[in-house]
């Protein structure tokens, strides 16, 4: 073999060398580049994953409906005494004296509106009054329940009920300073204690109005939200709420909060919003 043909050898060798570690070289950027971005899809999807799993809601209520091919009606549903009536919508403040309401046992504070009659107290309870909402903030309550709700507190309390004319009819009393406080719904509440709760477990979503919440300060965003009562307010916000421009999860996804906390957090985002 001649040194030509050596040389023209080697160039071709070496040209052939060249393109191998080039094609080499490409091949493993291009593998980086791949498994990179699918390394970062996984992770967007783990992140979202965990984001979707923290606002779950904690429980779904799943209603059976009857079957239109059972043999006759359905039975009616037993009739609910008024204990049960009270202790599933009015304990929650006439059990405690939350918001001014007066407390079961407590006659004194029950008197004057026992004097004002049974009219005057189912006026109040269907209409709402001061920090109570209309119908204890549950608008399935007929007349007569609540009227059977309050029988049986007038009867914890020590009060003889004959019936709808137990007490005379008379104009309700003017209200004590005590329930003209509740009607702010910040009666007996530490609304420094409140802003404290909102600022490192609510803002997040209220200060900004994130997933549809309504944003502190805001008075129309708020208007119907308070115009539903406190009660309700609190029920939503302690035990989480879907509706239908979004979604909170129970106690704003901080499980370790009181419901004293929750309560102060909410009362204090009402007084700013008015």
């Amino acid at each position: 073999m001649t040194d030509q043909q050596d040389a023209a050898f080697l160039r071709t060798f070496g040209l052939v060398l060249g393109f191998l570690v080039v094609f080499t070289i490409v091949i493993i950027i291009v593998a980086n580049v791949v498994t990179s971005g699918s390394g970062e899809r996984a992770a967007s999807k783990v992140e979202q994953d965990a984001i979707n799993e923290r606002l779950a809601p904690i429980a779904r209520v799943n209603v059976a409906s009857a079957s239109a091919t059972d043999a006759g009606a359905a039975a009616p549903a037993a009739q609910k005494s008024g204990k049960d009536i009270a202790a599933a919508a009015c304990n929650a403040c006439h059990a405690t004296g939350a918001a001014g309401a007066p407390k079961i046992g407590d006659k004194a504070a029950w008197q004057a509106r026992f004097d004002a009659g049974m009219d005057s107290m189912m006026s109040n309870a269907i209409n709402g009054k001061g920090a109570m909402p209309a119908r204890g903030g549950n608008p399935s309550l007929t007349d007569d329940d609540i009227q059977a709700a309050i029988i049986s507190m007038l009867e914890d309390t020590g009060f003889e009920v004959a019936g709808a004319d137990a007490a005379p009819a008379a104009e309700a009393p003017a209200a004590a300073p005590a329930e003209e406080a509740a009607s702010s719904g910040t009666a007996g509440v530490d609304l420094a204690k409140g802003e404290d709760v909102y600022t490192k477990s609510c803002s997040t979503c209220h200060g900004m109005g994130i997933a549809g919440a309504p944003k502190v300060g805001d008075a129309a965003a708020w208007e119907a939200r308070i115009a539903q009562g406190d009660q309700t307010l609190l029920d939503h916000a302690i035990n989480g709420y879907q509706g239908s421009s979004g979604y909170m999860p129970a106690k704003g996804g901080f499980a370790f909060l009181s419901d004293e906390d929750v309560a102060a957090a909410v009362a204090y985002m009402v007084a700013e919003s008015k």
